[in-house]
């Protein structure tokens, strides 16, 4: 199965679900209506259902699904009855060409064409995330770490599914030196995923220490990684510290988080959590106060 804009996924190591979609239907006798993994519908801003030509199904059955046969279906269907429903076909069908485009140009790493192509999808469809994440790694490349951050926010607004994003993201946080929003990232991927890049990270910055080799924690499978012994590294505290500060205005997170400095032994910063959540509390016994008295007078 060829995927558009893939060469993006490489470019971060991370890896990208092959996913051949079901036949979930047929109207008429003309289409199958086939659905998409929710991760590859949203990043290329489609619905989770495309069509498919029954026609084809033999093929489809025996080599897997095909991007081209599915636009073919798109363009029939469009044929038959254009409606608003089906405007996200008509963008992607647009689209398509490019990505190839970009796909060429980005493995040649001439991302100043790459993101002319980029400019080109936006033109097409403004609220396309592959867009944003292609163009974050192209200007990376191109060390504009400020407008890579700017792209990959933007992108981050789009979509469900954050991680090549923050991915993205955190490794321009260490580009840019920001090394407390770049652990921090970086461990909120791991805590989402237990993938393996992060860990590989946060162990390199010394967030968590262990005995397996570097290079050996990449092999590692995610039951794998649930099974770890980690020890807290160096910069661990630096870590906390940064939850703090974006954990605090919210009460609940901030509870969880004095608890586990408390476990962890860091007796000071968790003073200093819980004198917050003391703050907070009476804060919000003031505003119920006020309420009711607002409901009184």
């Amino acid at each position: 199965m060829e995927i558009p804009g893939t060469s993006i996924f490489l470019a971060f190591s991370i890896d990208f679900i092959v996913f051949f979609p079901y036949d979930v239907g047929v109207f008429g006798n003309k289409y199958l209506l086939l659905e998409l993994d929710a991760f590859e519908a949203e990043f290329y801003h489609l619905p989770k259902i495309v069509p498919y030509l029954a026609k084809n199904q033999k093929n489809l059955n025996k080599d897997g699904f095909s991007w081209d046969d599915s636009i073919e279906a798109m363009k029939r269907l469009i044929k038959d009855e254009d409606c608003e429903e089906y405007k996200p076909y008509k963008l992607f069908m647009r689209k398509w060409p490019l990505y190839g485009k970009l796909n060429l140009a980005s493995k040649e790493k001439r991302f100043e064409d790459a993101r002319k192509v980029i400019d080109k999808i936006l033109s097409i469809d403004l609220l396309d995330p592959s867009a944003y994440l292609n163009l974050g790694f192209c200007f990376r490349s191109e060390k504009q770490f400020h407008k890579a951050e700017q792209a990959y926010k933007k992108g981050l607004e789009l979509v469900d599914n954050k991680t090549p994003f923050l991915t993205g993201l955190a490794k321009t946080y260490e580009d840019l030196g920001k090394f407390e929003e770049a652990i921090y990232l970086w461990n909120q991927i791991h805590k989402a995923e237990k993938s393996p890049e992060s860990l590989k990270r946060l162990v390199e910055l010394k967030i968590y220490d262990t005995n397996i080799p570097i290079e050996e924690l990449k092999k590692l499978k995610i039951k794998e990684i649930d099974d770890l012994d980690l020890s807290l590294g160096l910069n661990f505290e630096r870590l906390m510290l940064k939850e703090f500060q974006k954990s605090y205005n919210d009460v609940d997170a901030l509870n969880k988080l004095g608890v586990k400095l408390v476990h962890h032994k860091f007796s000071k910063l968790a003073l200093k959590v819980f004198d917050r959540v003391y703050a907070l509390s009476k804060i919000a016994g003031v505003e119920v106060k006020s309420d009711i008295a607002k409901l009184t007078s």
